[in-house]
């Protein structure tokens, strides 16, 4: 049976930015001068190729419109209504579903694989009013911090929002459980690690899986320590009932023994760290650096410790989509300038909607040449280049890459993506 051709496709459908832009007030009569695409398509090149003064957007505005706009009245352009522009814009991408890929969990009940992360980006200082970070003994420092969240299995976007540097994930995850539903599987990161949450989880009648973080003490039902049995052990898998935190919440535990390598470097780290801070390294963390240890509330017979495993490494999938983001563009460069505070937004949103953009490219793509042979880094580096060359946002929506240059090389391992949606086959 031939494969399905790219040829003649379109994987990009845009809202209607002129409607978008008179309900936010962006416009409010036409000009020859500035456009909502216009105005759109200069912040999606400015992020890619860094070059983000109002100079240089009044440059490429100029390459997109009959007349040209001064720096002045673009700089007066910026203000909660091209804020409010680009939240609109964004939210509509997101809101945006896609048709969902093949059930790939059989009889288990899971209907979703949620996956949430975030990722941060230093600001210049002059933006610590309303991107703060943590400061520094040289004064206050700013930052921002991208928070993501979606669906392993179809792929649709669950959650996209801009956070302040200083917000822990354990907080923002809050705020992610509410789009949680009865029969989801959410894999959370020791980052949003919380015993409280994963008990709203459960009372909406989904699942978690997380890894255990070190603060968290577990207990056996005969009182031991989970270490005691850890380093009494000479089993590869190890399935428990236990006992987590102060709370003593009851879950599943399940520990494979982790490889020579991984542990030796796991120690090597640990004991620097301790050696740089002059203390001894932690005996209860010298012992769990044996192990991948997991915590969940999924039952035996809903799924075995090789797919619980398999499924965790599938959350890896994140994060390789937010270091294919971040290497096709040039956001570093793009913010590291002082700004108003509504052009530094701009900028931020104008890459978050770039994300939405490649997510929704991923989405379609995947389903023709195979999701788990996607290469996000080279389909996010040629969607860079595609939104620079490009005239117009129309010919942006008619991004159609050649298959070859979007999938992975041949290679014996399977990916996280692949490993992951398989696992529960």
């Amino acid at each position: 049976m031939s494969k399905p051709s790219l040829a003649g496709r379109s994987w990009l459908s845009l809202p209607d930015l002129d409607l978008l832009a008179t309900k936010t007030r962006l416009v409010v009569r036409k000009s020859r001068k500035f456009t909502p695409s216009g105005f759109l398509q200069s912040l999606l090149g400015s992020v890619v190729t860094g070059l983000a003064s109002l100079n240089q957007l009044a440059a490429s505005l100029k390459e997109l419109l009959p007349a040209a706009m001064s720096r002045q009245s673009l700089h007066a352009r910026f203000d909660i209504r091209s804020t409010a522009f680009l939240m609109v814009v964004l939210c509509d991408l997101m809101e945006q579903r896609f048709r969902p890929a093949v059930a790939a969990l059989g009889g288990t009940g899971i209907r979703r694989i949620l996956v949430e992360d975030s990722s941060g980006q230093v600001l210049p200082k002059a933006n610590c009013d309303n991107f703060p970070a943590h400061g520094n003994h040289r004064g206050a420092t700013a930052g921002v911090k991208i928070d993501f969240a979606f669906d392993l299995l179809s792929g649709s976007i669950v959650s996209h929002s801009l956070q302040a540097a200083t917000e822990q994930d354990k907080t923002i995850g809050k705020d992610f459980v509410s789009e949680v539903r009865r029969g989801d599987l959410v894999l959370r990161d020791m980052g949003y690690f919380s015993l409280g949450e994963f008990a709203i989880i459960e009372a909406r009648e989904a699942w978690w899986l997380t890894r255990l973080p070190l603060t968290t003490g577990v207990t056996l039902a005969n009182g031991d320590v989970l270490e005691k049995r850890l380093k009494g052990s000479r089993r590869e898998i190890i399935g428990l009932v236990v006992f987590a935190g102060e709370q003593g919440k009851k879950c599943r535990l399940v520990a494979v023994r982790a490889a020579p390598e991984v542990v030796a470097a796991r120690h090597a780290e640990r004991r620097e760290k301790a050696r740089q801070s002059g203390k001894t390294p932690c005996a209860k963390g010298l012992v769990r650096d044996g192990w991948h240890i997991m915590l969940t509330n999924l039952g035996k017979d809903q799924a075995s410790v090789g797919q619980l495993a398999a499924v965790y490494r599938a959350r890896w999938a994140v994060e390789i989509q937010f270091r294919a983001w971040k290497q096709a563009l040039n956001l570093d460069k793009a913010l590291n300038r002082k700004s108003g505070d509504h052009h530094m937004q701009a900028l931020v949103l104008a890459a978050m909607i770039a994300h939405q953009l490649g997510m929704k490219i991923a989405q379609r793509i995947g389903g023709v040449v195979g999701r788990a042979r996607l290469s996000y880094e080279k389909l996010y580096d040629l969607l860079a280049v595609h939104l620079v060359k490009s005239t117009d946002l129309a010919a942006v929506a008619a991004f159609n890459p050649d298959p070859r240059h979007v999938t992975r090389d041949k290679r014996a391992r399977q990916s996280p993506v692949e490993s992951g949606i398989l696992a529960l086959n």
